[in-house]
């Protein structure tokens, strides 16, 4: 799974991957220091049109795309502003990641519940039940535990980890992390120019 949720040769492939290779790794706390100004600055001017390479077909979701790339390339205050600006579940998703990040976990719960459920959580669920396969951890066996994709126990697994009570689970929950990002940008992409979702 992962990789460039963007169609080839478009702006936003492009840009997705100059993200990608400045920051190969999303920190499950927001780091100030990683922010990529220059592609931020980019993602905010270059045209939703041009950016999903497709006529927009519904511009929240184009604009939930723009959010999940702000959050992608560590534009915290932007990413937490466009999806404010969205009265959709997928703003609502992207709210919450915000907050998960930041770290606060009563807000970040709070926007998971207006998420209900989603989409991409059998995705997720798929990918943990892959990796609970592969790799013996109390981490993977706690998010499986619950039988479907729990994103309240993926919080709180990433606030143990941010402040310190489950540090050996870091590079496990950046991956976690990464694949939910992946995924929703390409739902959301999909729904912007109005394709189905498929994975």
């Amino acid at each position: 799974m992962g990789g460039n949720p963007f169609s080839r040769g478009t702006r936003g492939a492009e840009l997705y991957e100059r993200i990608v290779h400045a920051l190969p790794r999303l920190a499950l706390v927001h780091s100030p220091g990683q922010r990529q100004s220059s592609l931020i600055n980019e993602i905010r001017t270059c045209p939703l049109q041009e950016l999903l390479g497709s006529p927009i077909r519904h511009a929240p979701m184009g604009r939930a795309v723009q959010a999940g790339l702000f959050l992608r390339a560590e534009g915290w205050d932007e990413a937490h502003h466009t999806a404010q600006g969205l009265s959709t579940r997928e703003g609502s998703y992207w709210h919450g990641i915000v907050h998960r990040r930041e770290p606060d976990v009563s807000n970040a719960k709070y926007w998971f519940r207006h998420v209900g459920t989603h989409p991409v959580f059998d995705d997720l669920w798929r990918f943990v039940k892959s990796a609970t396969n592969i790799h013996d951890s109390s981490t993977w066996r706690r998010l499986a535990s619950s039988g479907a994709w729990d994103p309240f126990a993926f919080i709180d697994l990433c606030v143990e980890c941010a402040t310190g009570t489950n540090r050996i689970a870091e590079a496990e929950l950046e991956a976690l992390q990464d694949e939910e990002i992946t995924l929703l940008l390409q739902y959301c992409l999909q729904q912007a120019v109005g394709g189905a979702f498929e994975l």
